[in-house]
């Protein structure tokens, strides 16, 4: 790292990272984004329909069970994609002169 310029108010610095670790860093974005997409989206689809109906009808019951099932496989799949992102990010630091 390079600093260019300190004073009260700015810092400013050159960080070069090497290409090794900003492909695990982007790859760590692109894991990350999935996760929380995939966690938003089964949390939601998990959650039950405000409609009255829903708890009449069977098979009203059955698509909500569905529903929950996709939605609690959708919060598992964005687990492992965030902890696969946790992953590379320390990847990414091993090869990074960031933390050194």
């Amino acid at each position: 790292m390079n600093i260019n310029k300190i004073d009260q108010t700015n810092f400013e610095a050159r960080i070069k990272i090497s290409k090794t670790a900003k492909s695990y860093y982007r790859d760590a974005s692109i894991m990350s984004g999935l996760g929380i997409s995939a966690t938003g989206s089964g949390v939601m689809s998990s959650l039950p329909a405000f409609d009255p109906a829903h708890h009449i009808h069977t098979a009203a019951k059955v698509v909500d069970g569905m529903f929950a099932l996709i939605g609690t496989g959708f919060t598992t799949i964005g687990g492992g994609c965030a902890k696969l992102a946790h992953t590379l990010l320390k990847e990414g630091n091993k090869f990074s002169k960031l933390n050194k």
